[in-house]
């Protein structure tokens, strides 16, 4: 019986701070950026994202946290010649949308955010590991492990070259 009323006690302690079951969604968003200026050309960037999304709410149904997987398909090519040749990459990585301890908003990545080859050169374009950047502060990066997380580290003369 003792062990029933602790058993009990738990339960009712531990009830208040049960979570709400978390919803589903998905999402899929395509655009256009220019990667590089070749000075005759530009090398752009069509891309297409797809995402699963997973997001927890507390017991009051406030929203906690989100978890996301998103896929990515990078296709390059030159501005003035959208038909010709081209090259793509696919990136992979787990998002976390969450809260710090002021309540500022974070956006946490971790995988491959970028992934382009260039045959003959390999690969100029890459983004691999963890980023925590705090949303509220204008996408202020506050931690970073793994490697080249800046466009500055590819290599954009190399790029131009595929394409000249």
């Amino acid at each position: 019986m003792k062990h029933l009323l602790l058993l009990l006690t738990l339960l009712l302690v531990a009830l208040p701070a049960q979570a709400n079951k978390p919803d589903f969604d998905t999402y899929e968003d395509a655009y256009t950026i220019e990667i590089v200026d070749c000075g005759d050309f530009s090398v752009m960037d069509d891309v297409l994202e797809f995402g699963d999304i997973k997001i927890f709410y507390d017991k009051d149904g406030d929203f906690v946290r989100a978890q996301m997987i998103i896929t990515a398909f990078d296709d390059l090519y030159r501005d003035d010649d959208p038909e010709g040749v081209r090259l793509s990459g696919k990136a992979h990585i787990s998002g976390l949308v969450s809260f710090d301890e002021n309540g500022d908003e974070l956006w946490t990545q971790q995988g491959k955010a970028v992934a382009i080859m260039v045959p003959g050169y390999g690969s100029l374009f890459m983004d691999v590991g963890r980023l925590v950047y705090n949303v509220h502060d204008g996408w202020t990066l506050i931690f970073s492990a793994g490697r080249q997380h800046d466009w500055n580290f590819g290599d954009f003369e190399a790029l131009c070259g595929f394409f000249e």
